[in-house]
């Protein structure tokens, strides 16, 4: 019950947040947004999500799981309604921001009830959190494109309801459920972030959630550009889902037995020649294609760094240590999805991706680097030190 209630309510938060991803070009024309005002949009889940996990990860980790499950439940519902009401740039932002916080502590809040009291297993455990984050994702500008026809304030005002009536079901299952709670306060937070493992996921993790930035804020209009229509850039997006939703499970078993360092580096480097191809698709066919290949070192990439992360943190820190990851790859999709838009109208696809492709190789070497002393387990139930 637990795994199900918390996969399910995973899927709508994220589904929720995702609606928006297919309106950014409609939200620009129907409030006539500028550039840098549709950057702001895209950006405010992001930065929301960020300050959420920085400053309420520990709380978690010493065992006030309840009250940050229900705040981030109320934040879902109210994101999703406030783009109902929404009539300015600020009340945009609102809503934004609200649905990112909700995705930011939903997300670690339900890893921590997941993993429970040994962090054994629990690469398979969160894997399947994070296929249900992609599909949600991915199903979210679905729902917007199938329902768009009723009204723009349809998709929202459905996700918005159904999240009121079933969250409440998964948050009642994760107050029940036994948790390794510590002493953490933010002193631990500088302390993770001077190991080598949590140094490398963080490479990892920045490399990914650029591209994720730039992807959120850039490729509807990009698409959009070169003819791809809103139904297609839904279906596009539905088939390179795929193994973002398949994968994980079974890629963050992997990383545990053969060590996050193991699986996310070299992942990392196979995502450099992906993004750097996006910067040339031509039309669906094109994107579905550079994007599948995408898709799975991202999923191989994302696991290896969640891992090696639990590898630093052992259960009874593993929401601040996830929560370090996240925020981190957050701030660099803020700084990409804020600038992401700009830098596409003033340098165009083929500049922007290749540039980030760069950026990647060096956090690459930057991993493998940091990784060079450290001894990768067999397991990470062994490590927690």
């Amino acid at each position: 019950m637990l795994y199900v209630t918390i996969y399910t309510t995973q899927f709508l938060v994220t589904a929720s947040m995702g609606v928006i991803f297919a309106y950014l070009a409609d939200l620009q024309d129907r409030f006539g947004l500028s550039h840098w005002e549709l950057g702001f949009v895209a950006a405010a889940g992001f930065i929301a999500g960020l300050a959420a996990q920085l400053l309420l990860s520990p709380l978690i980790d010493r065992g006030h799981h309840r009250v940050v499950v229900w705040l981030s439940l109320a934040a879902a519902v109210l994101g999703a309604y406030g783009f109902v009401f929404a009539e300015s740039t600020w009340s945009l932002v609102t809503s934004r921001a609200l649905a990112g916080l909700a995705f930011g502590l939903f997300g670690l809040v339900a890893r921590k009830a997941l993993i429970g009291r040994d962090v054994s297993g629990s690469g398979a455990k969160v894997g399947g959190l994070v296929s249900c984050a992609v599909a949600g994702f991915i199903s979210g500008p679905a729902i917007g494109a199938a329902l768009s026809g009723i009204s723009f304030e349809a998709p929202f005002l459905l996700t918005g309801t159904v999240m009121a009536l079933l969250g409440p079901i998964a948050a009642v299952q994760i107050s029940r459920s036994p948790i390794a709670a510590a002493v953490v306060d933010y002193s631990d937070l500088a302390d993770l972030l001077r190991r080598p493992r949590v140094q490398a996921a963080i490479c990892v993790h920045v490399g990914i959630w650029g591209l994720i930035g730039i992807f959120d804020a850039t490729v509807d209009r990009y698409l959009t550009d070169v003819g791809v229509s809103s139904v297609e850039l839904a279906v596009g997006l539905l088939i390179i889902g795929v193994p973002l939703m398949a994968l994980p499970p079974y890629t963050g078993a992997l990383a545990e037995r053969l060590g996050g360092g193991r699986v996310a580096v070299p992942a990392l480097l196979l995502f450099v020649p992906a993004v750097l191809f996006y910067g040339w698709i031509g039309g669906l066919v094109t994107f579905i294609l550079v994007g599948l290949a995408e898709a799975v070192t991202e999923s191989y990439g994302a696991m290896g760094a969640q891992v090696l992360v639990l590898e630093a943190t052992g259960a009874e820190r593993a929401a601040t240590g996830t929560g370090v990851l996240e925020a981190v790859g957050l701030t660099m999709a803020s700084i990409a999805a804020f600038g992401g838009p700009p830098l596409y109208g003033l340098i165009g696809s083929r500049w922007l991706f290749s540039g980030w492709a760069a950026v990647c190789l060096v956090l690459a070497l930057l991993a493998m680097w940091r990784l060079k002393t450290v001894e990768i387990p067999p397991k990470i139930v062994k490590i927690s030190h």
